[in-house]
Protein backbone atom coordinates (compact mmCIF):
# COMPACT_ATOMS: atom_id res chain seq x y z
CA UNK A 1 0.00 0.00 0.00
CA UNK A 2 2.50 2.34 0.69
CA UNK A 3 4.76 1.79 -2.33
CA UNK A 4 1.35 2.05 -4.32
CA UNK A 5 1.09 5.77 -2.57
CA UNK A 6 4.83 6.93 -3.16
CA UNK A 7 4.29 6.57 -7.08
CA UNK A 8 0.93 9.00 -7.03
CA UNK A 9 2.69 12.59 -7.39
CA UNK A 10 4.67 10.68 -10.12
CA UNK A 11 1.50 9.12 -11.79
CA UNK A 12 -0.25 12.28 -11.66
CA UNK A 13 2.39 13.73 -13.76
CA UNK A 14 2.45 10.89 -15.99
CA UNK A 15 -1.79 11.15 -16.82
CA UNK A 16 -1.46 14.92 -16.96
CA UNK A 17 1.34 14.45 -20.07
CA UNK A 18 -1.11 12.00 -21.83
CA UNK A 19 -3.89 14.33 -21.22
CA UNK A 20 -1.41 16.64 -23.64
CA UNK A 21 -0.20 14.59 -25.98
CA UNK A 22 -3.16 12.15 -26.85
CA UNK A 23 -6.16 12.49 -29.01
CA UNK A 24 -9.59 13.00 -26.99
CA UNK A 25 -12.73 12.60 -29.29
CA UNK A 26 -15.09 14.58 -27.36
CA UNK A 27 -12.77 17.48 -26.59
CA UNK A 28 -13.05 17.30 -22.94
CA UNK A 29 -9.44 17.75 -21.56
CA UNK A 30 -10.63 17.78 -17.91
CA UNK A 31 -8.11 15.25 -15.78
CA UNK A 32 -9.60 11.99 -15.09
CA UNK A 33 -10.05 11.34 -11.32
CA UNK A 34 -7.95 7.89 -11.09
CA UNK A 35 -9.08 5.86 -8.25
CA UNK A 36 -6.67 3.51 -6.13
CA UNK A 37 -7.07 1.04 -3.23
CA UNK A 38 -8.32 2.83 -0.50
CA UNK A 39 -6.35 3.11 2.49
CA UNK A 40 -6.56 -0.02 4.76
CA UNK A 41 -5.56 1.79 7.91
CA UNK A 42 -6.42 1.83 11.90
CA UNK A 43 -7.33 5.48 12.31
CA UNK A 44 -6.76 5.67 16.23
CA UNK A 45 -5.57 9.56 17.00
CA UNK A 46 -7.27 12.51 16.01
CA UNK A 47 -5.25 16.23 15.31
CA UNK A 48 -6.55 17.16 18.54
CA UNK A 49 -4.95 14.11 20.31
CA UNK A 50 -2.18 15.12 18.85
CA UNK A 51 -1.82 19.11 19.42
CA UNK A 52 -2.40 18.30 23.37
CA UNK A 53 0.37 16.47 23.38
CA UNK A 54 2.44 20.06 22.97
CA UNK A 55 2.37 21.20 26.66
CA UNK A 56 4.58 24.47 26.16
CA UNK A 57 8.08 25.22 25.03
CA UNK A 58 9.53 22.25 23.48
CA UNK A 59 7.96 20.12 21.07
CA UNK A 60 7.24 16.76 21.64
CA UNK A 61 7.82 13.14 20.09
CA UNK A 62 4.40 11.60 19.23
CA UNK A 63 4.34 8.38 20.39
CA UNK A 64 1.35 6.11 21.76
CA UNK A 65 3.29 5.58 24.80
CA UNK A 66 6.81 5.60 26.21
CA UNK A 67 8.65 2.55 24.12
CA UNK A 68 5.35 2.09 22.20
CA UNK A 69 5.89 0.80 18.45
CA UNK A 70 2.21 1.61 17.83
CA UNK A 71 1.51 3.39 14.34
CA UNK A 72 -0.66 6.51 15.01
CA UNK A 73 -2.71 7.54 12.17
CA UNK A 74 -5.09 10.44 12.06
CA UNK A 75 -7.88 11.23 9.42
CA UNK A 76 -8.14 14.66 7.64
CA UNK A 77 -9.00 16.49 4.87
CA UNK A 78 -5.98 18.95 3.35
CA UNK A 79 -7.30 22.72 3.09
CA UNK A 80 -4.32 24.13 1.46
CA UNK A 81 -2.45 24.20 -2.02
CA UNK A 82 0.79 24.82 -3.20
CA UNK A 83 -0.11 25.74 -6.77
CA UNK A 84 -0.25 29.13 -6.66
CA UNK A 85 2.89 29.65 -4.40
CA UNK A 86 1.30 30.84 -1.62
CA UNK A 87 2.39 28.10 0.86
CA UNK A 88 5.94 26.48 0.17
CA UNK A 89 6.61 23.08 2.15
CA UNK A 90 3.92 22.89 4.12
CA UNK A 91 0.79 21.15 4.03
CA UNK A 92 -2.28 22.38 6.18
CA UNK A 93 -5.04 19.80 7.18
CA UNK A 94 -8.50 19.64 8.86
CA UNK A 95 -10.82 17.46 11.03
CA UNK A 96 -13.55 17.64 8.95
CA UNK A 97 -14.82 19.20 5.52
CA UNK A 98 -17.11 21.30 7.62
CA UNK A 99 -17.13 22.55 11.45
CA UNK A 100 -13.72 21.06 12.12
CA UNK A 101 -12.65 20.89 15.35
CA UNK A 102 -8.61 21.76 14.99
CA UNK A 103 -5.91 21.52 11.94
CA UNK A 104 -2.33 21.55 11.99
CA UNK A 105 0.43 22.76 9.74
CA UNK A 106 2.56 19.50 8.45
CA UNK A 107 6.02 20.88 7.55
CA UNK A 108 7.51 18.82 5.03
CA UNK A 109 10.19 19.47 1.98
CA UNK A 110 7.69 17.67 -0.52
CA UNK A 111 6.93 20.38 -3.37
CA UNK A 112 3.99 20.36 -5.90
CA UNK A 113 1.98 18.38 -3.25
CA UNK A 114 -1.16 19.75 -4.76
CA UNK A 115 -0.75 17.52 -7.94
CA UNK A 116 -1.85 14.34 -5.54
CA UNK A 117 -3.11 15.74 -2.18
CA UNK A 118 -5.80 18.57 -3.63
CA UNK A 119 -7.71 21.01 -1.59
CA UNK A 120 -10.73 18.64 0.12
CA UNK A 121 -8.61 15.64 0.04
CA UNK A 122 -9.02 13.09 2.46
CA UNK A 123 -5.59 11.94 3.84
CA UNK A 124 -4.41 9.52 6.34
CA UNK A 125 -1.22 10.11 7.91
CA UNK A 126 0.91 8.42 10.35
CA UNK A 127 2.18 10.59 12.94
CA UNK A 128 3.94 8.75 15.53
CA UNK A 129 7.91 9.23 15.94
CA UNK A 130 7.74 12.95 14.32
CA UNK A 131 7.43 15.98 16.78
CA UNK A 132 4.57 18.42 17.32
CA UNK A 133 5.38 22.14 18.50
CA UNK A 134 4.82 25.64 17.37
CA UNK A 135 6.18 27.56 14.71
CA UNK A 136 5.64 31.27 15.79
CA UNK A 137 2.68 30.20 17.56
CA UNK A 138 1.32 27.77 14.53
CA UNK A 139 0.92 24.49 15.57
CA UNK A 140 2.63 22.21 13.57
CA UNK A 141 4.19 18.97 12.91
CA UNK A 142 7.33 17.96 11.86
CA UNK A 143 11.23 16.74 12.51
CA UNK A 144 13.13 17.79 15.39
CA UNK A 145 15.84 19.90 14.77
CA UNK A 146 17.51 20.92 17.95
CA UNK A 147 14.69 23.55 19.27
CA UNK A 148 12.68 24.12 16.15
CA UNK A 149 10.56 21.93 14.51
CA UNK A 150 12.01 20.88 11.01
CA UNK A 151 10.76 20.14 7.76
CA UNK A 152 9.45 15.95 6.95
CA UNK A 153 12.09 14.79 4.62
CA UNK A 154 10.40 13.86 0.92
CA UNK A 155 10.58 10.09 1.24
CA UNK A 156 9.44 10.37 4.90
CA UNK A 157 6.57 12.10 3.95
CA UNK A 158 5.18 10.22 1.61
CA UNK A 159 5.68 7.28 3.20
CA UNK A 160 3.08 8.58 6.31
CA UNK A 161 0.57 10.80 4.09
CA UNK A 162 -2.17 8.15 2.35
CA UNK A 163 -4.09 9.32 -0.41
CA UNK A 164 -7.97 8.36 -0.35
CA UNK A 165 -10.55 8.52 -2.95
CA UNK A 166 -12.70 10.47 -1.24
CA UNK A 167 -12.95 13.79 -2.07
CA UNK A 168 -15.13 16.55 -0.22
CA UNK A 169 -16.05 19.99 -0.74
CA UNK A 170 -14.61 22.34 2.26
CA UNK A 171 -17.03 24.29 3.61
CA UNK A 172 -15.60 27.40 5.17
CA UNK A 173 -16.23 28.37 9.04
CA UNK A 174 -17.89 31.68 8.75
CA UNK A 175 -16.88 34.34 11.55
CA UNK A 176 -16.43 37.82 12.11
CA UNK A 177 -12.85 39.66 12.62
CA UNK A 178 -13.78 40.00 16.33
CA UNK A 179 -13.61 36.55 16.32
CA UNK A 180 -10.73 35.62 15.14
CA UNK A 181 -8.77 33.14 18.15
CA UNK A 182 -6.71 29.87 18.68
CA UNK A 183 -9.72 27.62 17.79
CA UNK A 184 -9.98 28.63 13.85
CA UNK A 185 -5.80 28.05 13.76
CA UNK A 186 -4.98 25.67 10.45
CA UNK A 187 -8.62 26.11 9.43
CA UNK A 188 -10.49 27.09 6.48
CA UNK A 189 -12.65 30.75 7.30
CA UNK A 190 -14.83 33.12 6.01
CA UNK A 191 -15.31 36.52 6.58
CA UNK A 192 -18.41 38.34 4.65
CA UNK A 193 -18.95 42.50 4.07
CA UNK A 194 -14.98 43.29 4.17
CA UNK A 195 -13.05 45.20 1.81
CA UNK A 196 -9.25 46.25 1.85
CA UNK A 197 -8.42 49.45 3.32
CA UNK A 198 -8.91 52.70 1.64
CA UNK A 199 -5.64 53.77 1.64
CA UNK A 200 -4.64 50.12 -0.45
CA UNK A 201 -6.38 51.71 -3.19
CA UNK A 202 -4.73 50.49 -6.91
CA UNK A 203 -1.82 48.86 -4.87
CA UNK A 204 -1.10 44.54 -5.47
CA UNK A 205 -1.36 42.06 -3.24
CA UNK A 206 2.52 41.99 -3.35
CA UNK A 207 5.13 43.85 -4.25
CA UNK A 208 5.66 44.16 -7.68
CA UNK A 209 9.10 42.74 -8.86
CA UNK A 210 9.85 42.09 -5.32
CA UNK A 211 10.16 38.34 -4.03
CA UNK A 212 9.37 40.07 0.17
CA UNK A 213 5.81 38.65 1.71
CA UNK A 214 3.72 41.38 1.84
CA UNK A 215 0.57 42.33 4.79
CA UNK A 216 -2.20 44.07 3.40
CA UNK A 217 -5.12 45.02 5.86
CA UNK A 218 -9.11 44.49 5.09
CA UNK A 219 -11.67 45.94 7.23
CA UNK A 220 -15.20 45.35 7.85
CA UNK A 221 -18.01 48.22 7.77
CA UNK A 222 -17.16 48.42 11.55
CA UNK A 223 -13.64 49.35 10.96
CA UNK A 224 -11.92 46.42 12.32
CA UNK A 225 -9.30 45.04 10.81
CA UNK A 226 -7.26 41.65 9.94
CA UNK A 227 -4.37 40.77 8.34
CA UNK A 228 -3.94 39.51 4.22
CA UNK A 229 -0.20 38.03 3.89
CA UNK A 230 0.68 36.78 0.78
CA UNK A 231 3.97 35.23 -0.70
CA UNK A 232 6.08 37.57 -2.99
CA UNK A 233 6.33 33.91 -4.65
CA UNK A 234 3.09 33.29 -5.00
CA UNK A 235 1.45 33.63 -8.72
CA UNK A 236 -1.18 36.31 -8.15
CA UNK A 237 1.15 38.60 -5.86
CA UNK A 238 1.46 41.43 -8.69
CA UNK A 239 -2.64 41.47 -9.62
CA UNK A 240 -4.37 44.51 -7.88
CA UNK A 241 -6.42 44.30 -5.28
CA UNK A 242 -9.88 44.06 -5.08
CA UNK A 243 -11.91 47.88 -4.36
CA UNK A 244 -15.44 46.49 -3.93
CA UNK A 245 -16.87 44.83 -1.17
CA UNK A 246 -17.41 41.25 -0.64
CA UNK A 247 -16.40 37.77 0.83
CA UNK A 248 -12.69 36.59 1.80
CA UNK A 249 -11.87 33.15 2.21
CA UNK A 250 -8.64 32.19 3.68
CA UNK A 251 -6.70 29.66 5.90
CA UNK A 252 -5.63 31.50 9.49
CA UNK A 253 -2.44 31.13 10.55
CA UNK A 254 -0.34 33.20 13.68
CA UNK A 255 2.99 34.81 13.43
CA UNK A 256 3.88 35.31 17.37
CA UNK A 257 0.89 37.10 18.83
CA UNK A 258 -0.52 38.41 15.44
CA UNK A 259 -3.19 36.19 13.37
CA UNK A 260 -2.58 36.62 10.05
CA UNK A 261 -4.70 34.99 6.69
CA UNK A 262 -3.47 33.01 3.63
CA UNK A 263 -5.30 32.95 0.50
CA UNK A 264 -4.87 29.46 -1.45
CA UNK A 265 -5.26 31.28 -4.79
CA UNK A 266 -6.68 34.89 -6.03
CA UNK A 267 -10.07 33.26 -6.51
CA UNK A 268 -10.69 32.78 -2.23
CA UNK A 269 -11.76 36.52 -2.45
CA UNK A 270 -14.87 37.48 -4.00
CA UNK A 271 -15.47 41.14 -4.29
CA UNK A 272 -18.86 42.06 -6.26
CA UNK A 273 -20.57 44.13 -4.03
CA UNK A 274 -20.50 47.92 -3.22
CA UNK A 275 -17.71 49.24 -0.37
CA UNK A 276 -19.48 49.87 2.68
CA UNK A 277 -17.67 53.66 3.23
CA UNK A 278 -14.76 55.06 3.92
CA UNK A 279 -14.25 52.86 6.70
CA UNK A 280 -12.28 53.39 10.20
CA UNK A 281 -9.38 51.60 9.71
CA UNK A 282 -6.45 53.57 9.04
CA UNK A 283 -3.80 51.39 10.97
CA UNK A 284 -0.64 49.50 9.34
CA UNK A 285 -1.30 46.53 10.62
CA UNK A 286 1.23 44.49 12.94
CA UNK A 287 4.66 45.88 11.62
CA UNK A 288 5.61 43.28 9.41
CA UNK A 289 6.27 45.11 6.16
CA UNK A 290 7.76 43.95 3.08
CA UNK A 291 9.69 41.01 2.98
CA UNK A 292 10.17 37.49 4.84
CA UNK A 293 10.38 39.31 8.09
CA UNK A 294 9.26 42.45 10.60
CA UNK A 295 8.95 46.04 10.73
CA UNK A 296 7.63 48.97 8.63
CA UNK A 297 11.02 50.12 6.66
CA UNK A 298 11.78 53.86 7.59
CA UNK A 299 8.71 53.99 10.42
CA UNK A 300 9.81 56.21 13.38
CA UNK A 301 12.33 58.54 13.96
CA UNK A 302 13.81 58.06 17.18
CA UNK A 303 16.41 60.69 18.70
CA UNK A 304 18.36 57.90 20.86
CA UNK A 305 17.62 54.02 21.07
CA UNK A 306 18.06 51.82 23.74
CA UNK A 307 17.06 48.05 23.03
CA UNK A 308 17.53 45.14 24.99
CA UNK A 309 14.63 42.80 23.71
CA UNK A 310 12.90 41.85 27.20
CA UNK A 311 9.49 43.00 26.31
CA UNK A 312 9.33 40.20 23.11
CA UNK A 313 8.17 36.33 23.82
CA UNK A 314 11.23 33.88 23.35
CA UNK A 315 11.56 30.92 22.02
CA UNK A 316 11.47 28.29 19.21
CA UNK A 317 10.35 29.86 15.82
CA UNK A 318 9.79 33.15 17.84
CA UNK A 319 11.30 35.89 15.18
CA UNK A 320 11.77 39.14 16.61
CA UNK A 321 8.98 41.47 15.90
CA UNK A 322 9.78 45.04 17.04
CA UNK A 323 8.25 47.97 15.94
CA UNK A 324 9.78 49.76 13.59
CA UNK A 325 12.94 47.21 13.55
CA UNK A 326 13.14 45.57 10.02
CA UNK A 327 14.11 41.69 10.35
CA UNK A 328 14.81 40.00 7.13
CA UNK A 329 15.74 37.14 4.70
CA UNK A 330 16.83 38.84 1.80
CA UNK A 331 16.71 35.64 -0.08
CA UNK A 332 12.93 35.10 0.66
CA UNK A 333 13.92 32.19 3.43
CA UNK A 334 11.74 31.48 6.05
CA UNK A 335 14.26 32.10 8.93
CA UNK A 336 15.53 34.96 9.99
CA UNK A 337 16.58 36.70 13.43
CA UNK A 338 14.43 35.16 16.54
CA UNK A 339 14.20 35.94 20.11
CA UNK A 340 16.11 33.46 22.75
CA UNK A 341 16.31 33.63 26.69
CA UNK A 342 18.98 31.85 28.41
CA UNK A 343 19.05 33.39 32.32
CA UNK A 344 16.31 35.29 32.51
CA UNK A 345 17.56 37.30 29.71
CA UNK A 346 16.34 38.12 25.61
CA UNK A 347 18.59 38.79 23.12
CA UNK A 348 18.00 38.37 18.75
CA UNK A 349 19.80 35.30 17.70
CA UNK A 350 20.29 33.66 14.11
CA UNK A 351 21.88 30.78 12.63
CA UNK A 352 22.79 29.10 9.17
CA UNK A 353 22.51 26.15 10.73
CA UNK A 354 19.82 23.38 8.91
CA UNK A 355 18.33 26.24 7.34
CA UNK A 356 18.89 24.66 4.18
CA UNK A 357 20.00 27.90 2.61
CA UNK A 358 22.94 28.56 0.58
CA UNK A 359 23.46 30.97 0.81
CA UNK A 360 21.65 32.38 4.09
CA UNK A 361 21.50 36.01 4.38
CA UNK A 362 19.50 38.32 7.02
CA UNK A 363 19.48 41.22 8.39
CA UNK A 364 18.34 42.85 11.39
CA UNK A 365 18.34 46.97 10.96
CA UNK A 366 17.52 49.33 13.96
CA UNK A 367 14.90 52.25 13.76
CA UNK A 368 16.32 55.36 12.47
CA UNK A 369 18.38 57.62 14.81
CA UNK A 370 17.72 61.20 14.09
CA UNK A 371 21.09 63.10 14.75
CA UNK A 372 20.08 66.37 13.70
CA UNK A 373 19.71 68.00 16.98
CA UNK A 374 23.10 66.28 18.69
CA UNK A 375 26.66 67.18 18.78
CA UNK A 376 27.86 63.82 19.64
CA UNK A 377 26.79 60.04 19.21
CA UNK A 378 27.89 56.37 19.90
CA UNK A 379 26.60 53.09 18.97
CA UNK A 380 27.10 50.03 21.30
CA UNK A 381 25.94 46.93 21.70
CA UNK A 382 27.03 42.88 22.43
CA UNK A 383 27.28 40.00 21.08
CA UNK A 384 28.40 36.27 22.01
CA UNK A 385 29.07 33.39 19.08
CA UNK A 386 28.37 29.74 19.41
CA UNK A 387 29.70 26.38 17.56
CA UNK A 388 31.69 29.11 15.75
CA UNK A 389 33.08 28.06 12.33
CA UNK A 390 33.46 31.19 10.70
CA UNK A 391 33.16 34.81 11.09
CA UNK A 392 29.39 35.51 9.53
CA UNK A 393 28.37 38.95 11.39
CA UNK A 394 29.03 42.58 10.20
CA UNK A 395 27.70 45.71 11.16
CA UNK A 396 26.88 48.27 8.75
CA UNK A 397 25.31 52.72 8.63
CA UNK A 398 23.36 53.63 6.19
CA UNK A 399 21.38 57.35 5.74
CA UNK A 400 19.13 56.07 2.95
CA UNK A 401 17.57 52.76 4.27
CA UNK A 402 13.68 52.57 3.59
CA UNK A 403 13.14 49.49 4.11
CA UNK A 404 14.67 46.93 1.44
CA UNK A 405 18.37 46.27 2.74
CA UNK A 406 19.51 45.28 -0.32
CA UNK A 407 18.46 49.07 -2.06
CA UNK A 408 20.23 51.16 0.34
CA UNK A 409 24.01 52.26 0.84
CA UNK A 410 25.59 50.50 3.75
CA UNK A 411 29.03 51.37 5.68
CA UNK A 412 30.87 49.01 7.57
CA UNK A 413 31.73 50.05 10.83
CA UNK A 414 35.19 48.19 10.88
CA UNK A 415 35.73 49.31 14.31
CA UNK A 416 33.36 46.81 15.89
CA UNK A 417 34.53 44.35 18.50
CA UNK A 418 32.78 41.05 18.00
CA UNK A 419 32.39 37.59 20.52
CA UNK A 420 34.85 34.78 18.55
CA UNK A 421 36.38 31.70 19.07
CA UNK A 422 33.24 29.31 20.32
CA UNK A 423 33.93 26.37 18.57
CA UNK A 424 32.50 24.02 20.82
CA UNK A 425 29.49 26.05 22.81
CA UNK A 426 28.67 29.59 23.49
CA UNK A 427 30.58 32.20 25.14
CA UNK A 428 29.95 32.57 29.03
CA UNK A 429 29.08 36.33 28.79
CA UNK A 430 28.16 38.74 25.91
CA UNK A 431 31.34 40.33 24.56
CA UNK A 432 31.13 44.60 24.08
CA UNK A 433 31.73 46.00 20.86
CA UNK A 434 32.96 49.01 22.57
CA UNK A 435 31.64 52.27 21.84
CA UNK A 436 31.27 53.15 18.15
CA UNK A 437 31.94 56.79 16.89
CA UNK A 438 29.20 58.06 15.01
CA UNK A 439 29.96 61.33 15.04
CA UNK A 440 30.41 61.89 11.38
CA UNK A 441 26.63 61.65 10.47
CA UNK A 442 25.73 64.58 12.81
CA UNK A 443 23.21 66.08 11.21
CA UNK A 444 21.82 62.93 9.53
CA UNK A 445 19.31 60.09 10.04
CA UNK A 446 21.11 57.12 10.57
CA UNK A 447 20.30 53.12 10.38
CA UNK A 448 22.27 50.47 11.91
CA UNK A 449 21.95 47.18 9.91
CA UNK A 450 23.65 43.49 11.26
CA UNK A 451 23.98 41.50 8.40
CA UNK A 452 24.25 37.38 9.13
CA UNK A 453 25.67 35.80 5.74
CA UNK A 454 26.67 32.01 5.96
CA UNK A 455 25.15 28.66 4.32
CA UNK A 456 23.91 25.78 5.34
CA UNK A 457 26.59 24.29 3.75
CA UNK A 458 29.25 26.52 4.59
CA UNK A 459 29.53 28.86 8.13
CA UNK A 460 27.01 28.34 10.45
CA UNK A 461 27.92 29.66 13.08
CA UNK A 462 25.16 31.36 16.07
CA UNK A 463 25.04 34.40 16.87
CA UNK A 464 23.42 36.42 19.96
CA UNK A 465 22.69 40.23 19.63
CA UNK A 466 22.18 42.49 22.76
CA UNK A 467 21.72 45.55 24.39
CA UNK A 468 21.34 47.61 21.05
CA UNK A 469 22.44 51.39 21.88
CA UNK A 470 22.67 54.84 20.51
CA UNK A 471 23.63 57.48 22.82
CA UNK A 472 23.47 61.22 21.69
CA UNK A 473 24.72 64.31 23.58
Amino acid sequence: MKNINKILAVSSLFFAGLMITSCVQDDDFSTPEITYEEPNVNVNTTIESVKEMYGGFESVKISAGEDSQEELYLEAYVISSDEAGNFYKSIVIQDSPENPTGGLAISTEATDAYLTYDIGRKIYFRVDGLYIGQYAGLPTIGTNEGDEIGRIGVDDFYDRILRSNDKEEIIPTVISISEISEQYLNTLVQFNDVQFEDDLEGESFGTIGSTFSVNRDFENCDGQTATLRTSGFSDFKDMVLPSDNGSLTAVLNIFNTSYQLSLRDENDINFNESRCGEGEGEGEGEGEGEGEGEGEGEGEILTSLSEGFEGQPAGQGEDLTLENWVNVNVNGGERRFEIREFSSNNYAQTSAYNSNENPYNVWLVTPGVDLSAATSATLSFETNDGFNNGEALKTYISTDFTGDPTQATWVELTEVTYSTGNTTGYGTGFTPSGDVDLSSYIGETVYVGFEYSGASDGITTTYQIDNVNIVTE
